[in-house]
């Protein structure tokens, strides 16, 4: 999973936070279907969360969850991407949008 921990680090790195934030969120977006990841930037970090449903009945009561999987933090002249707490499935999926630039 390193090697593809250093392939987002790289991406992340081509530009400003601002810059990754869009490139990513633009991929997060799913054409056609509910959407399944966000990302949402605080300071010099920007994590992505897994959404989900729980409770409810028949779409009554449904409450949505933000479960993290994946931090990328800048710093003033690097980034970080730290494996504690990434998930693998995500960082996966993420990496295979990447090909897709």
């Amino acid at each position: 999973m390193e090697d593809k921990l250093h392939k987002i680090r790289i991406w992340a790195g081509h530009g400003t936070p601002r810059q990754f934030f869009v490139e990513l969120e633009a991929r997060l977006a799913q054409k056609g279907r509910e959407r399944e990841y966000i990302a949402e930037g605080e300071g010099s970090t920007i994590t992505c969360y897994r959404l989900g449903k729980v409770g409810g009945f028949l779409g009554i009561g449904v409450k949505q969850t933000k479960e993290p999987v994946l931090r990328v933090i800048f710093g003033e002249n690097d980034v970080q991407v730290p494996a504690e707490g990434a998930d693998p499935a995500f960082v996966d999926w993420l990496v295979a949008r990447l090909h897709q630039h």
